[in-house]
């Protein structure tokens, strides 16, 4: 019988060498008046259904404009930040 693992568990993430120096904290990025921009291309597991959840919680805050950017910004940099990298 093959093990059913989490991904949480096994071989443990690398930890980085620390947030370099060169790199910005978020919120001043975020709080800038024009941000140059990448592209960040993802797919995301279709049960979360966070696509439909951004748009729930957009309409629940009466939101136009959900800057879901900022928010993939916030969470990919706490990730990193957070093992080293």
């Amino acid at each position: 019988m093959r093990s059913q693992t989490a991904p949480s568990e096994g071989t443990p993430w690398a930890l980085g060498p620390g947030r370099p120096k060169d790199i910005p904290e978020t919120a001043a990025v975020l709080n800038q008046r024009i941000i140059a921009r990448e592209s960040l291309d993802s797919s995301v597991p279709a049960v979360l259904k966070l696509k439909k959840r951004i748009k729930r919680f957009a309409l629940d805050n009466e939101l136009d404009h959900l800057p879901i950017g900022d928010i993939v910004s916030v969470a990919l940099d706490e990730w990193l930040t957070t093992r080293g990298f």
